[in-house]
This record gives C-alpha cells, sequence and structure tokens, in this order.
C-alpha cells in the first residue's frame, strides 16, 4: 500500500469515526430525551386524572371516562388506572376484564411514591397521591409514545444516510487531500532520480523553507553537498596519489636507465644506489602516510579507542621522533599540567594519536632553521589544549585554508623541504576522529603555531 492511500485510509477512518460517534451521540441524547419527555407526560396525565377524580366532587368515573377517551391531544394506547387504599381497582380509563397489576407493583409505588418503567415497546409512570396514611390512591399511567418513536426512527434513518452520504464524500476527499499533500514529494522524487554521481552539483527545489518537506529538501541538498565534496576529494587524491606515486618510481627508474647505459665504477655504482636508497625511502614514506590516510577514514566503530593520557602519548611521540632524527630539539612547558591524572585522561587510539603528535612535531622541526619545537599541554576544563610552536617560514594567509588538503604544500615550503603533502591532512583527520579541533596562527619569517583541542573522556566522533 503505498503512502497516498495509507494517508486516504487514515483520514477516512479518522472522520468517519468522529461521524459514527457524532451520530451514535445525538441518537441516544435524543432517545433519552425522548424518553423523559414521554414520561413527564404521562406522569402529568396521571396527575390530572387523581386530581379530577379526588378533589371534582361533580365528576364521576363514568364522566372522567368520557373526558379521558375525549381528551385532545390524548396519548396513544394511553391506560390510566386508580387503585385504592385497598389494593383495589377503584378506576380505569378502559375497560379491563382481568387485573394485570401485581400487588407487589403497587407496593413498589407505594414505597417509592413516583416510578417509571418501561413495558416492552410501552411506557408506564406509577404515582402516590393524596394525604399519607388517608386517602392515598395509587395512579398507574400506560401508553404508547408513537410519534416520538416514529420521530426517532427517523432520525435514525437521517442518521444512517449521511452517513453513508458523508463517508463516500471523505473518501474523495480524502483522495484529493492525500494527493496534493504529496505533489511536492512527487517533485521531489523526480528532481531526485535525475541526480546521478557525475551531476552531484544538482540540488532539488527548498520551497518555501519553512515547513517539514522544505526541511527534509534543505538537509538533502547538505547531504549533496557532503557528497558532492567527498566525490572531489576522492577524485583529487586518486589523481594527487597517482601522481605522486609515479614521480618517485619514474626517478627511480630514470636512475637504472642511465647506470645501465655503459659500465661504471664502484663509486658511481655506490652513488646510484645510495640515490635509490634514498628513493626508496621517500616511496615508503608515502606510502605509508596513503596507507595510514586511508586507514583513518574508515568506520570509528572498527578503531580501538580505549582510555589514554595524552601526556603519555605525547612524551612517547617524542622520543620516538628523537630517535630517528637526533638533530631536532624539543622544549616543553610544564607549567600548566595538571596534578590530577584524570584531567590528561581521554578514550582515544593511541597509535593514531601518536602519529599526529610526530607530524606535527616533525614539521615544526623541518620548517625551523633552529630545528626546534616549542610544546605545551594545558588542561582547560572539559578538554586538553596542546600547542606545537616553531620559528619558520610561516604560511601565507592565503594558503593557510588549504593546508589541511591532501597532498598540497605551501608555495614557500616546497623549496626548503621535500614532502608529499599529506602529514596535516593525516593530523586533522585524526584529531578529527576524537571528536576535536585544530587551529592554525602563523605569521610569515616568525613562525607557526598549531593548537590542538580534545576534549577529555570523549568517544570517536564517528
Amino acid at each position: 500500500m503505498n503512502i497516498q492511500a495509507k494517508l486516504t485510509l487514515r483520514f477516512t477512518v479518522i472522520v468517519a469515526s468522529i461521524l459514527v460517534l457524532f451520530s451514535a451521540v445525538t441518537y441516544m441524547f435524543s432517545a433519552s430525551y425522548r424518553k423523559e419527555e414521554f414520561y413527564d407526560r404521562l406522569e402529568s396525565r396521571a396527575v390530572t386524572t387523581a386530581r379530577l377524580l379526588v378533589t371534582v366532587e361533580e365528576v364521576d368515573k363514568d364522566l372522567l371516562r368520557i373526558i379521558e377517551r375525549n381528551s385532545v391531544p390524548g396519548l396513544p394506547l394511553e391506560e390510566i388506572v386508580v387503585f385504592n387504599k385497598d389494593n383495589e381497582l377503584d378506576y380505569s380509563s378502559v375497560d379491563v376484564n382481568e387485573i394485570k397489576y401485581p400487588p407487589e407493583l403497587l407496593q413498589k409505588i407505594r414505597q417509592a411514591k413516583n416510578i417509571r418503567l418501561a413495558s416492552g415497546d410501552f411506557e408506564q409512570v406509577g404515582i402516590l397521591y393524596g394525604e399519607a396514611n388517608k386517602n392515598e390512591i395509587v395512579v398507574i399511567a400506560t401508553a404508547y409514545d408513537r410519534y416520538g418513536r416514529n420521530k426517532l426512527r427517523n432520525l435514525g434513518t437521517v442518521l444512517i444516510s449521511g452517513l453513508i452520504v458523508g463517508i463516500g464524500i471523505i473518501v474523495l476527499a480524502g483522495r484529493l487531500f492525500a494527493r496534493q499533500a504529496l505533489v511536492p514529494l512527487a517533485k521531489m522524487n523526480e528532481q531526485v532520480s535525475k541526480i546521478t554521481a557525475g551531476s552531484l552539483e544538482q540540488r532539488i527545489d527548498e520551497g518555501n523553507k519553512t515547513d517539514e518537506i522544505a526541511r527534509l529538501a534543505m538537509n538533502f541538498n547538505k547531504m549533496l553537498r557532503r557528497l558532492e565534496t567527498a566525490f572531489e576529494m576522492q577524485k583529487n587524491f586518486v589523481s594527487n596519489a597517482s601522481h605522486e606515486l609515479r614521480t618517485p618510481l619514474a626517478v627511480m627508474r630514470s636512475q637504472l636507465q642511465v647506470a645501465l647505459e655503459k659500465d661504471r665504477t664502484t663509486e658511481e655504482y655506490h652513488q646510484v644506489l645510495s640515490s635509490l636508497l634514498e628513493d626508496t625511502n621517500s616511496f615508503t614514506e608515502l606510502t605509508n602516510g596513503l596507507l595510514t590516510l586511508a586507514q583513518s577514514g574508515i568506520d570509528g566503530q572498527k578503531l580501538h579507542f580505549n582510555s589514554i593520557r595524552l601526556d603519555e602519548v605525547l612524551f612517547s611521540s617524542q622520543e620516538e621522533l628523537a630517535k630517528q632524527k637526533p638533530h631536532y630539539h624539543f622544549q616543553f612547558d610544564y607549567d600548566n599540567l595538571p596534578e590530577d591524572e584524570e584531567s590528561l585522561t581521554i578514550q582515544g587510539n593511541e597509535q593514531l594519536l601518536n602519529t599526529a603528535f610526530t607530524n606535527f612535531m616533525d614539521n615544526a622541526c623541518k620548517f625551523s632553521e633552529e630545528k626546534t619545537v616549542y610544546i605545551s599541554l594545558a588542561s582547560k576544563g572539559k578538554h586538553i589544549e596542546i600547542s606545537f610552536r616553531d620559528k619558520g617560514a610561516g604560511i601565507p594567509p592565503d594558503e593557510l585554508r588549504k593546508i589541511f588538503s591532501p597532498f598540497y604544500r605551501a608555495a614557500n615550503a616546497q623549496h626548503l623541504v621535500k614532502g608529499h603533502g599529506i602529514g596535516l591532512s593525516l593530523c586533522k583527520r585524526i584529531i578529527e576522529l576524537h571528536s576535536g579541533t585544530i587551529s592554525v596562527n602563523s605569521k610569515l619569517k616568525k613562525g607557526s603555531t598549531f593548537k590542538v583541542v580534545i576534549p577529555i573522556n570523549t568517544k570517536n566522533a564517528l
């Protein structure tokens, strides 16, 4: 069942239920009102008969019977009987051959003084009239409410007919309502069906930007923008990665071809092999960076996160880098280190954070003439701040936003230090996996400061 049919069905059921409930309540109130109104008329007839019989001396039983039979308006099939204090039939508005009122009923009327009963299709009223313990009489009035029942029957017919016609109208109105309500979705579906992997720049109409469907369209467009960015990044990544991988391979092949063109001395072969080793190390560094960058982009659920202390990870990264490059210098600022270990504990992946911190320190040392990085670690309430500062060439202001893109290298850095432009993009991805942020403050010819902020005791962002 499609959405239009579901909406039509639900609309019909809800409105039809309201109509049925309204009709049922109307009929029940009308039936109750008819009965109470007829009981009041019966009681009025019973009181009038008793008053004429008891208080008016000129009216005897025969005359009263004539009056009852010829009164206008009379009640259909009306019967009024009067019993004396000994429960003997004293008067009847019709000819009766047998007593059909049991003593138990008469006794009940004497006790309650006023009762109302239903006997089949007939309504019945019994009253006790007269002074207490003297000339008390029991008057019972019985009649059939032909006119009231006919009106009630007609009302039922009208309500049922109206209900049937109303439900038919509701079904048609429901279909029209559902169709109109789904028009924006149909348009959106048509627009979405035209969007392919090669046309992610297209956007769907956001309408008035206020209702639920408009908000859905806006969120869908946001998703398209993210997909477009991801596809573009993937395309650029593949293109740049292919270029970066091809370049060292081409250089290595060229060196081998030159070396094989003629016989070389041992020293020349040694130079070629040394150059090839250097290129191989660079190639290995590049492939390792690409592999780590790819691994950092997988589903965070596949990464192992546990409780780690950031200061220990930072010191471990520094020791590892110092062993690899002894000429690097590290200056730590311990002034803001907290005494509480919990203030430096987060939920994270130690290996990835080690990679990120190593890259930050390596970059700072590479681009600084002093080969020195200044590191500070501080606990700021619910998060931890780590700063990596150098006194290098700095980054041009117009290139600050691009430095975290894969394979991007600042113009003033390309001739200073060899690299592939993977480090910072990898660092950014790792910090984001830990729900953290990176900010950069750089001045040309004075240096750069990278500030990392990571929440305390938080799980990965994915």
